[in-house]
């Protein structure tokens, strides 16, 4: 008798022991419990191979949008999430950015009229850059008197691709201003476009990128010498164009305080913001 009470009592323990250890051999292999994937880098693969790269590690890629960027190659990824690095479940999927094959199509919009400044603040924000700075005879001094596309005239709302390039034609006033030639020495490529856009010049021919190899040399590549040189004595007429030296060498080379200051390059006779 008491050996049967005995069985009576510890067999349902021994069950539901059993069952609990079945259940959580059921849950870690569910689960996966030290199982992980690190996420590989994928900036920059095409989808085919962002696809092989995450199914040799068993994990998935899923697109959700694309953008433009002229940076990379058509068809590339251009943000993941997971970033890589990052150690996730197998089967976990990766949404992909990727970069379009074309830029979308957007309006053209009224530069005319508008300062300089507050054109560039514009083509800036919508994805359009700024190709040259002409200059005509005209009483409004930095104002936008025409803007061009591939050396025609664009009208307000004409579809144009993202990323395109715009030329501004704006007025030169009646007596022939002239501005002093900035300093550009130290500033990168984009830096000195930059600069020349504020000091209402162009930039003219870049004779040489030396030591460059890369497409990263070049953007890191700052300026070693320019033509003409920076004089506060000389003046050149609006519109100018100046050529740049650059290198990849950057030991020594150091911007001036201050390049960025849109003041430093406004004329006290130039109406930037009158036209509000």
């Amino acid at each position: 008798m008491l050996q049967n009470r005995f069985v009576r009592i510890l067999l349902p323990v021994i069950v539901l022991v059993a069952l609990l250890f079945c259940g959580w051999l059921w849950l870690r292999q569910y689960t996966l419990h030290n199982v992980a994937m690190r996420v590989p880098d994928l900036k920059g693969l095409s989808l085919a191979e962002a696809e092989s790269l995450l199914e040799s590690r068993e994990l998935r890629a899923f697109v959700i949008d694309s953008v433009y960027s002229d940076e990379l190659p058509k068809g590339s990824i251009v943000e993941q999430d997971p970033v890589s690095g990052i150690e996730v479940k197998p089967g976990r999927k990766v949404y992909l950015v990727l970069n379009a094959s074309q830029p979308k199509m957007i309006d053209m919009p009224r530069l005319v009229d508008l300062s300089k400044r507050q054109a560039i603040s514009v083509l800036d924000i919508i994805g359009l850059k700024v190709q040259e700075l002409q200059y005509r005879p005209d009483p409004c001094v930095d104002c936008v008197i025409a803007q061009l596309y591939k050396g025609q005239p664009i009208a307000p709302e004409q579809r144009i691709r993202r990323g395109e390039s715009i030329t501004l034609v704006l007025g030169s006033g009646d007596k022939g201003e002239r501005v002093p030639v900035p300093d550009l020495g130290g500033l990168t490529h984009a830096e000195v476009q930059m600069v020349l856009n504020m000091a209402s010049l162009n930039l003219g021919v870049l004779v040489e990128c030396e030591g460059c190899n890369t497409a990263a040399d070049s953007t890191l590549a700052r300026v070693r010498r320019q033509s003409p040189s920076a004089n506060a004595n000389d003046r050149i007429a609006l519109g100018s164009t100046i050529d740049i030296w650059l290198t990849a060498d950057t030991t020594g080379l150091k911007p001036n305080d201050g390049w960025n200051d849109p003041t430093r390059y406004t004329r006290n006779d130039t109406v930037e913001d009158g036209l509000d």
